[in-house]
């Protein structure tokens, strides 16, 4: 997401000095397009976002800062964190996800994504992966129903996003505790 104001550009060259150790970033939801609150709030409702690569990133950080999460999925990153998938069905999807990228490795080796190979040799050695492959051969509407089953629904998530989507909607301002790496 670009610039607007002067201000974020000051804030990223600060954030670049050795000394830079964190900063809190204040975020006025009433100045947003009424695009991207249909976005966040979609998020926080289905708890899966699918949008542009830095509005996911945008959705994740601010959903994180309030003890939530929200699985993104963008064209650059379909995983599933283990974060977001349902405790008592995680070892069924790792089972399943295992499967068919054997099966995907033994159909077309050469024509499979890299870190395929690593993720199913750690899994192979009881590695817990701390993101989920999602199957690449569907499409987006697919995706998006394949994932929403596995995704967390209890109560204390739920309560989370739903409190954060108030939030916005009374345009209260949001406040995100951005630390150095």
């Amino acid at each position: 997401m670009p610039a607007r104001n002067n201000s974020a550009y000051v804030v990223a060259d600060l954030s670049r000095d050795q000394g830079f150790s964190g900063a809190t970033v204040h975020i006025d939801p009433t100045k947003w397009t009424s695009r991207r609150r249909n976005i966040v709030l979609r998020a926080l409702n289905d708890g899966l976002t699918s949008c542009g690569q830095e509005t996911a990133y945008f959705i994740d950080c601010l959903t994180q800062a309030y003890g939530g999460r929200v699985q993104t999925m963008t064209k650059w990153n379909s995983s599933l964190s283990t974060e977001c998938v349902k405790e008592e069905e995680l070892d069924n999807l790792i089972a399943y996800t295992s499967a068919w990228i054997r099966i995907a490795l033994a159909n077309s080796p050469n024509r499979a994504p890299y870190h395929w190979e690593g993720w199913l040799r750690g899994v192979s050695n009881g590695q817990r992966p701390s993101t989920i492959p999602t199957p690449n051969n569907i499409s987006d509407r697919e995706k998006v129903d394949f994932i929403k089953q596995y995704l967390k629904d209890d109560d204390e998530t739920k309560t989370l996003r739903q409190s954060l989507a108030r939030m916005i909607e009374k345009g209260e301002t949001l406040s995100i505790n951005v630390k150095a790496a």
